[in-house]
């Protein structure tokens, strides 16, 4: 194959893959947004910090992203040449379809690249800086907590009700708060009133309630306690406004490699929680990878369907991708809770993709037909007679 058919085949993957690539992370993008709604648009955000969280959360999206635009962007480009005569012209020509793969290679080795730099160096640190902006928005979330007469749930395993709020000097009249931060217990506070401070220098909301009652119920409601009280100062650390009680600590998500190493071979997780860490160091690998695997697939794919076939071909390769992720998360599932070694759960998905893309590059550069496609097209020649019978 000689460089400009090269290029033109570079070409004609690399478009659909930069279209399909941004589209997904616009959707991803405000997807994660709309999860932080309530927070972002109580508070006095602007553009810039606006900008830098969605600068900040692409590194992640991109590792989900980057396989599923290298399959659909390598599958549309040998559609289109199926399609446009162009790859029978080629085969004509002498060009066996084995000679298509550095250019094919070299598409989803540069999509591979990419990825496993994102995966190594900067999600984590994207991860970390994405949390600490949240918090600084946090500092300013507190028109969140000064609503009248409505239940607020912003603070996770929280809920607050304020009867009456002076916003200008931060005091509560009326004050109902259920708290279930503490594992087994629900605590419910009734008081009069209240006021609100904030700590600059610990980052913490305390409420300091005056009059009221504590009531402590166990999860399985043998035991309860109330206690009445005159002042009560109930702290809330700037964190729980975006994290889980299970991620006060760093997050897997924000590990370096060698973070991930120590604490998997520190001995003080849970089997679930090490086993979560462990599918989380094999994944930094394993997304990556699948954009290798994926476009190997892709190629041939694409190539088995001919002209008037195209949208067959995209939707059964949205299929396969669906499939992937679906057996993905399937996997992680199982590996999580033990029901399989957590090295091989997460590479199960690439293994199986790895030998359907093999075996469908043997099929095409030996020019014989896939069984699977006949059917498909039997049924889409079935359908139509239906059709026609019925107009």
């Amino acid at each position: 194959m000689g460089k400009t058919l090269y290029f033109y085949i570079v070409k004609e993957q690399l478009v659909p893959l930069g279209i399909c690539f941004f589209g997904l992370c616009f959707i991803l993008i405000t997807g994660r947004l709309m999860q932080l709604m309530q927070y972002l648009f109580s508070t006095g955000l602007t553009f810039l910090d606006f900008l830098q969280l969605i600068a900040l959360a692409m590194p992640k999206l991109a590792l989900y992203s980057l396989p599923m635009a290298t399959l659909i962007g390598v599958l549309l480009a040998f559609l289109r040449l199926t399609a446009d005569n162009e790859l029978i012209v080629m085969r004509a020509a002498g060009i066996k379809f084995s000679q298509f793969l550095p250019s094919v290679m070299s598409v989803i080795f540069l999509t591979t690249v990419i990825s496993l730099y994102t995966a190594m160096q900067l999600m984590p640190t994207c991860n970390t800086l994405f949390r600490q902006k949240l918090k600084s928005i946090a500092r300013a979330t507190l028109p969140i907590l000064l609503k009248e007469r409505t239940f607020i749930n912003t603070i996770p395993k929280m809920i607050f009700y304020f009867q009456n709020v002076d916003a200008s000097n931060l005091t509560l009249q009326g004050i109902f708060v259920e708290d279930r931060r503490e594992s087994g217990i629900q605590i419910a506070i009734v008081a009069e009133r209240g006021q609100i401070i904030y700590q600059h220098s610990k980052d913490v909301l305390v409420f300091r309630i005056l009059n009221g009652i504590i009531t402590r119920v166990e999860e399985d409601f043998e035991n309860a306690q109330t206690v009445s009280f005159r002042e009560y100062e109930l702290p809330i650390n700037l964190d729980e406004l975006f994290q889980s009680d299970e991620n006060k600590s760093k997050h897997r998500t924000e590990m370096t490699f060698s973070e991930l190493t120590r604490t998997i071979q520190g001995g003080t997780l849970e089997a679930r929680d090490r086993n979560r860490h462990i599918m989380e160091y094999q994944l930094r690998f394993a997304l990556p990878l699948a954009c290798l695997v994926l476009g190997l697939l892709a190629a041939p794919l694409g190539s088995c369907f001919q002209h008037g076939h195209r949208m067959s071909g995209v939707i059964l390769g949205l299929g396969l991708f669906l499939s992937y992720y679906v057996l993905l998360t399937g996997a992680r599932g199982l590996g999580e809770n033990g029901f399989l070694p957590p090295k091989l759960a997460t590479w199960i998905p690439n293994l199986l993709t790895l030998c359907l893309g093999l075996y469908l590059w043997f099929k095409v550069q030996r020019e014989t037909p896939v069984r699977l496609f006949l059917l498909l097209r039997s049924w889409q020649f079935r359908l139509r007679q239906l059709r026609k019978k019925r107009g």
